[in-house]
Parts: C-alpha cells; sequence; structure tokens
C-alpha cells in the first residue's frame, strides 16, 4: 500500500548540500556513511574516514565559504592562453597543459541537459545547507605491525598476508555521551585488521580527533606468547586480525542513566566474537567472548537490536552475525544490574548461545540490519527478512525471500550490486538503495512483504540519479578530462560507497564517484575526487506516516532522553525537510502555535528524594520537551524572519521554563541529600547563587514548588553557615578588583564576567566548555580540565589514567568543595538545551 503525500510534504526532491572531497571512495558497504546521536555524519575514504556536521541548530559561526573549484586561477591577463584552448577545442584537440581548474562547456545531449551545470537540480530557497568538516588518517604505513608481533602465517584454511598498502577498512560511532564533550567516540578498523579508538580533542567539528586506544594492542598484551622471544601462536596472530565491529546502542534503564553500560563487539579471524565495555572508568577492557565457528570461517559483520527493558534490572538485545558461508545467526545479550562490594551500582553481562536462523547458500552477505525486531539481510540480487514469532512489528513469522529486478537503463542499473543502505520509509514500505545507486521499494512489508511495482522503485531511482547527475556535469575534474567529447550520461555509473536515512521522512545522505565503464575512463588519484550529497527524495518516495508537523506535534509531546542523543540530531530530519519545501514560510504560523503551546501542556515535575542529580538533569520528560522546543523556536528565530519577533519572545518564555526546571532539580538535589552538613566555601557560593537566581524567576514560571524548594535550601545553608569558621569569606568577589559581583556578572567597578550555566559561578580563568547549540557556557569538571591523552608510538594508550589521578588527587570528601563537581561532571551535555560541549581551548 503506497501513501499518498499530503500537500504541505509533497516536496520535490531537492539537494540540500553537494560537496566535493578528494581522494578515492573505498569498497562499497552499508556502513561507510553513518549518522551519530549526535547530529555528525561520516563517511569513507580510502586513507580515513572524514567527518562532516550540519551548520543548522546551532549559535556558532558558520563555516567558512568554499572557495569555487571552477573558478580559474590564471591571471585574466593571459587571454593567448585561453585563445589557444578554444582553438584546441574546436579542431578536436587537446595540446593545452591544464591543471584542470579551469571549466569548459558541455555539449547539451537531450532537451533535458540544456540548462548546465550545478543548480540545474532543485536546491533549497535559502541556498544549500554548509557543513564542518574534519577527519581522521589510518597509519598506512603499519608501524605498530612489528610491535604485535604480525607476519604472514597460516594454512591453506588460516593464511593472512600483510597488505603493502593499508587502507580504511570501516568506521564505526559509539553511542553518545562518551567522550569528555558530551558527544561519540568513533573506531575505525583499518585493512590491517587493527582497530583504534578516537576522541575529539576541543572542537569535534573542525579540530583533531586523538587517538586514545588501541584495542589491537589491549589485546596483544592479553595473550600468552609462544616463546621466549614474545612470538605469538597463529591462534594468536588470527585473535588480534579484526573483522568487523559494531557498537550497541544505550541501555534505556532510568535507574543507571549516566553509566556506560554499552557494549562494542568485536568479530575476528580465529571465529571468535569479543565483548568490550568503556565504563565509567573510561578504560576498555574485555567482558567476554564466544567461539562462533571453527577454524576458516568467521564473523563477516554485525549489527545490534535496540534493548529491551525486561525488569527493573534487566535489558536485552539480540546481535545478528552473519558469517562467511552466508549463513545468519543471532545470539542474545543480557544486562543486569548488579551491587558491588562497595554498594556502587555496575553492570552484568550475560551471553547465550548463538541460535542458527538460515544456513545460506554460500553466496556472500552485503549488508545486516535489524528494523525494529525485524532483520533484513541482503545479497546479491535478492533481499531476506527474517521475523521472530511473537514479534510486536509485523504480522506474520519466518523468512522471506525476494528476488530484485532490475531497474533504470543506464549503466550498472542492474539489481546484482552490494546493498549500501536499508530504510523503514513508513509502516509498509521499506527501501533498498544498491551502490549504482539504483532503489528498490518493498511494500506490505507488516502484512506480506512483496516487490512494489516496478514504476514506483523507478520513480526513486531516477530522483537519486538526477541528483547523480546534477554534479557529473558540473564536476570540474571530469568536464576538463571529456572536454573534447559529447558527455553520455547513461554510460556512467554512480559508484556508491554508502547511503543511508537520517530517520524520519525522505531525507538521505550518500557519497558517490562517477565512473565511466563505457570509456575505460581511469585517471590518478590526485585527478579522482568523492562527492557527499544530503537529499531529499520527497514525493519520488512513499510518504511517512505522519506529516512534518504531526512528526513534530509527537516528538514535542514524548520527547525522547537527550543524554542519548543531542536536540540538534533530533530536530534534524524535520528541519532538513522544512528546508527542501518550496515556500518554507507556508508552516511558520502552524510552528509558532506548536510551540506557543508547549509551556502549557507540560505535567508539573514530581518531586523525587532519591534521584541523584544525573537523573534529575536527564530522565525528566518535561525539561527534555522545553529544550526541544526552545531549540526549535530559537532556529525558527533566524529562519522564519517575518516572524522574528514572535519567536523571540517564546524562546525567552521557553528559557525562562527551562531555568526553573533546572533551578528546582538542583535545589531539590541539594535539600535532599543529608550528608551535606558541612559545606566547603565555592560549594556555599554555588547554592547562594542558585537560590539567588530562583528568586530572579518570573512569578509564573516559578511555582509554590519553587519556593518551598527555595526556603529548604536556604534553611539548610544557613545551618551550613554556623559551623563556618568566622575567617572564611563566601561572598562572590570580582577576581580583579574584589568587589562584588552581581548577578548579571558586572562588578561594582564595571569587569565583566560570564557566569557558568550550571553552577552560575563565575568564569575566571580560559579553561571552560560551551556549548555547540545555545549560547550557555559551562566551567569544565576537573577530570576533564586536561585534554584526551594520544596513545604512544606502540599504541599503548593511557587516556584513562588521567581519570585515576584526579580521583586520587581530589577525592569526594565531606566538608569540602565536591558539588560543584558533581553538578558539572553530571552535565554530560548542555542542561540549557541538550547539544553538545566544545572546549574553549
Amino acid at each position: 500500500m503506497t501513501v499518498a503525500p499530503s500537500s504541505e510534504d509533497a516536496v520535490s526532491p531537492t539537494i540540500l548540500t553537494s560537496r566535493t572531497f578528494p581522494g578515492i571512495i573505498p569498497s562499497t558497504s552499508h556502513h561507510n556513511v553513518s549518522w551519530n546521536d549526535d547530529g555528525q555524519c561520516l563517511f569513507l575514504t580510502k586513507k580515513g574516514v572524514n567527518i562532516v556536521t550540519p551548520y543548522l541548530t546551532t549559535t556558532l559561526a558558520p563555516p567558512p565559504t568554499l572557495v569555487d573549484p571552477s573558478l580559474s586561477l590564471e591571471n585574466p591577463s593571459s587571454v593567448i592562453n585561453e585563445s589557444r584552448r578554444k582553438a584546441a577545442l574546436a579542431i578536436g584537440e587537446d595540446g593545452s597543459d591544464d591543471d584542470g581548474l579551469d571549466t569548459f562547456e558541455e555539449v547539451p545531449s537531450g532537451p533535458e541537459k540544456q540548462s548546465k551545470g550545478k543548480g540545474k537540480r532543485r536546491r533549497p530557497k535559502a541556498g544549500e545547507i554548509k557543513f564542518w568538516a574534519t577527519g581522521i588518517e589510518v597509519d598506512k604505513d603499519g608501524k605498530r605491525n612489528e610491535y604485535y608481533g604480525w607476519n604472514d602465517i597460516g594454512d591453506e584454511i588460516s593464511t593472512v598476508l600483510t597488505e603493502r598498502e593499508i587502507t580504511t577498512r570501516q568506521a564505526i560511532w559509539s553511542p553518545s555521551g562518551l567522550s569528555d564533550l558530551g558527544g561519540s567516540l568513533l573506531v575505525v578498523l583499518s585493512s590491517s585488521m587493527q582497530v583504534s579508538v578516537y576522541a575529539p580533542r576541543n572542537d569535534p567539528y573542525t579540530k583533531q580527533w586523538d587517538e586514545i586506544a588501541d584495542l589491537t594492542s589491549i589485546i596483544r598484551g592479553s595473550l600468552p606468547s609462544t616463546s621466549t622471544h614474545g612470538g605469538l601462536s597463529v591462534e594468536g596472530n588470527l585473535e588480534m586480525r579484526t573483522m568487523c565491529l559494531q557498537w550497541s546502542s544505550h541501555l534505556p534503564l532510568p535507574s543507571l542513566i549516566g553509566v556506560d553500560g554499552s557494549i562494542l563487539a568485536l568479530g575476528n579471524r580465529a571465529g571468535t566474537v569479543s565483548f568490550w565495555n568503556y565504563g565509567p572508568e573510561k578504560h576498555f577492557r574485555q567482558l567476554h567472548y564466544i567461539q562462533i565457528c571453527e577454524a576458516g570461517g568467521w564473523v563477516s559483520d554485525m549489527a545490534w537490536s535496540e534493548w529491551n527493558i525486561l525488569d527493573n534490572m534487566t535489558c536485552e538485545a539480540h546481535l545478528a552475525l552473519s558469517m562467511t558461508d552466508g549463513s545468519i545467526r543471532i545470539t542474545s545479550i543480557r544486562r543486569q544490574v548488579e551491587a558491588d562490594s562497595l554498594g556502587k551500582k555496575r553492570w552484568n553481562l550475560e551471553v547465550q548461545e548463538p541460535v542458527l536462523i538460515d544456513r545460506g547458500d554460500k553466496r556472500f552477505i552485503t549488508s545486516l540490519r535489524w528494523v525494529d525486531d525485524v532483520l533484513i539481510w541482503t545479497k546479491s540480487g535478492t533481499v531476506h527478512i527474517f521475523a521472530a514469532e511473537g514479534n510486536a512489528t509485523v504480522q506474520w513469522h519466518g523468512i522471506v525471500a525476494l528476488r530484485l529486478k532490475r531497474v533504470g537503463n543506464w549503466a550498472s542499473a542492474n539489481a546484482l550490486g552490494p546493498c549500501v543502505g536499508i530504510h523503514r520509509i513508513n509502516r509498509d514500505t521499506i527501501i533498498v538503495v544498491l551502490s549504482s545507486l539504483t532503489s528498490h521499494i518493498i511494500t506490505d512489508f507488516a502484512a506480506a512483504p512483496r516487490l512494489a511495482h516496478p514504476h514506483e522503485s523507478l520513480r526513486a531511482a531516477l530522483a537519486l540519479r538526477d541528483m547523480f547527475e546534477d554534479h557529473l556535469l558540473a564536476d570540474p575534474l571530469i568536464k576538463m578530462r571529456y572536454r573534447s567529447v559529447e558527455l553520455q550520461t547513461e554510460g556512467w555509473t554512480a559508484n556508491t560507497t554508502g547511503w543511508t536515512s537520517l530517520g524520519w521522512g525522505g531525507v538521505g545522505s550518500w557519497v558517490t564517484e562517477p565512473i565511466s565503464f563505457h570509456t575505460l575512463d581511469s585517471a590518478t588519484e590526485g585527478k579522482r575526487s568523492m562527492n557527499f550529497v544530503l537529499g531529499n527524495m520527497g514525493k519520488a518516495i512513499p510518504a511517512a506516516d505522519s506529516t512534518v508537523f504531526q512528526a513534530l506535534q509527537a516528538v514535542l509531546s514524548d520527547p525522547p532522553n537527550l543524554l542519548l542523543t543531542s536536540s540538534g540530531r533530533v530536530l534534524l530530519p524535520y528541519l532538513l525537510h522544512i528546508n527542501s519545501l518550496k515556500q518554507p514560510e507556508s508552516i511558520s504560523e502552524q510552528l509558532l502555535t506548536l510551540l506557543d503551546s508547549v509551556p502549557n501542556n507540560q505535567a508539573e515535575a514530581r518531586r523525587d528524594e532519591q534521584k541523584e542529580l544525573v537523573q534529575r538533569f536527564w530522565s525528566d520528560r518535561k525539561l527534555n520537551g522545553f529544550r526541544l522546543a526552545f531549540v526549535l523556536a530559537s532556529w525558527c528565530t533566524t529562519a522564519f524572519s517575518s516572524l522574528t519577533d514572535n519567536y523571540q519572545q517564546l524562546t525567552n518564555v521557553i528559557s525562562s521554563s527551562i531555568s526553573a526546571c533546572l533551578l528546582q532539580s538542583l535545589l531539590g538535589w541539594f535539600t535532599s541529600d543529608s550528608s551535606n552538613t558541612f559545606l566547603g566555601n565555592l560549594d556555599r557560593q554555588f547554592i547562594d547563587q542558585i537560590i539567588k537566581a530562583a528568586h530572579q524567576l518570573p512569578g509564573i514560571v516559578a511555582g509554590d514548588q519553587l519556593s518551598e524548594m527555595i526556603a529548604d535550601a536556604t534553611r539548610k545553608l544557613d545551618q551550613a553557615e554556623m559551623g563556618r569558621k568566622s575567617d572564611e569569606g563566601s561572598e562572590e568577589r570580582c577576581p580583579a578588583c574584589r568587589t562584588e559581583v552581581g548577578s548579571t556578572g558586572v562588578c561594582a567597578k564595571g569587569h565583566v564576567w560570564s557566569r557558568c550555566s550550571i553552577t552560575q559561578l563565575l568564569i575566571t580563568h580560559p579553561h571552560y566548555r560551551v556549548c555547540s547549540t545555545c549560547p550557555a557556557i559551562s566551567l569544565l569538571p576537573k577530570r576533564h580540565l586536561a585534554s584526551p591523552v594520544a596513545v604512544d608510538e606502540q599504541g599503548r594508550d593511557y587516556d584513562y589514567q588521567r581519570f585515576i589521578q584526579i580521583d586520587q588527587s581530589h577525592p569526594h570528601s565531606h566538608g569540602g568543595d565536591d558539588l560543584i563537581q558533581i553538578a558539572l561532571e553530571a552535565a554530560i551535555g548542555c542542561i540549557k538545551c541538550g547539544g553538545r560541549w566544545q572546549r574553549a581551548v
């Protein structure tokens, strides 16, 4: 069944961003392009990983404008050279010594090719979405192989050969909230089967990412040597060679929010899968491993399902395993909350034996993905779907196999290419994208999956093909190589390294490199490039189950936990869709009405005496709804100029509501903690500033409950003051002139200081963090004052030691200034908007 798009959401296929990067794409895979929970996208190149971030919901300065590659760098006075090139074109010769940066007009081929160059296909009314870009490179020289003790080993079934040129094999994101800045880590697997973990140093958008752990080196240290020279056995060498990896999502138990229980699974050449955890200690350690198959076979790919809550203490997820023989296995993973000897809660791991789902037919599995609790995998020319009995997603159970058919008449438009993307468009529709950028629609997914009419698949494939041709006809490098001949687009293949959807709607991102098999086109690496595209397929595919307005209404009324995903990432697909509309202003009045009702529709929060501060900050649905509304209203302020004043006023109201919730959380936490009977000087300043800030809130958002908390906190603070020495001052003074500082951060002599958005204390040194989404700034907790520590030349990690040193030198003790540190550490992300941090220096 095809869902007809509404007039509001019926947008034409739109190119939101098209950006060219130098280099060569790696082998195609559905992992090669992926978004993390912070709104960042990675895509693989042959030499490393590129990381791009859209400039959308942020108050940071925009990315620098790129130089148009079609511009000539030649001196305008050199008319003679231009004349020679035109003469060469006239006679069909190539006598110039061109550098590839000058452009030439291509020969039109058909009536649809009359409008040439970039801009032929539809783009947003306000222009393309800008992106920040950064990246990392793999160790292409293999400098650590000698330390690993690797060599060419094995017999006819266990051979492992060392590659001459090391390239990128796979890269995945960790769940959000694991880095110092509250964002994701990056795990990279090279073609030498070595695994490294990277973390952002200061700015995850444009600055360097440091290698903080070498998991291969950690595995090497745990393996026994077989000789006095420290050599490894064949089995040891195979265990060190990782073939695939996947990281699970966060566990959704509210009682352990902020305590990492996610699992990184590594499948190695020996046929085993090992399970790793980063944990609160910020140190990778292996928890468990299972043997999947005997020598000669291994796990080629893995896919985690979402975690299901079985009870208040237990979560369960399924890990799907594709094997080299084409078979599929599934193993169940359980994590249960336990208390250690000190009474501190921690996660326990239980791994069940894998269950064989499909024996396979020896064909290689090209992709593997869960759609809720239904597993989908693809092979050359076929799609396979497995639904267990009693599943909650579809009405059937068992295995369904669908044979794909050719779509399109251009080069490589067949059904035999590897799958690079799978997405569930709505309840009844699945789209499968192949490496040639052709798409196949599967309909009646919930009742009885079958291939849709070829016209539906062709319509979607043509939308993607048009976006590819838009780049092909404007690529200066291709135009330079083919400037003297007619460019026949039908003979060009969109060699796609990966494709992924952003969730709701038809917005997706992919990376392609144009290749012409008809002309045996070839070029050196210096002249090759790849094109990153963010596009909306719009009405070329079936509509989502809800309109964009209905989807925003649902996410604001039932918001996700913004510790597990940033507010910008939650809103990203909806804002990109609005940018795709022919008249984005047409929805501005509806959004204003929706946001105006948010402060009135939220239920009153409970006063929970047992919650820790991190739970108070991040498990409150009312607060998360305010955060999303605040970010959406801030974006609308700049997006809809005709209603800027209305949205700005609404933003201020929502901001006050957020401040009231946060102050209520802080005051409730302080008054409910019976251990805080004696406070240090900074802690007294902290609580005193929180009370002052609560007094300054408008009466309409304060409420009676907050007034009671202010009275309780004042009473407790007075009791702590009675035990203070008379020579200890708790007044806040200007660091420059020692005069009193007002609530706005201005002292009596006019010195201006910024206040921490969490503690309300003055920020008087350059070591602080700023939110990447809103203007909030914050002090850094002592555990994060030092930047991430990179591994040494042998891959040994030391990053976790900086947390041990801080804990030992600044132990939590009664009477110290520990409340501030607890508050700062609980602010894993920005507590004002749910964004992620950047370090100032």
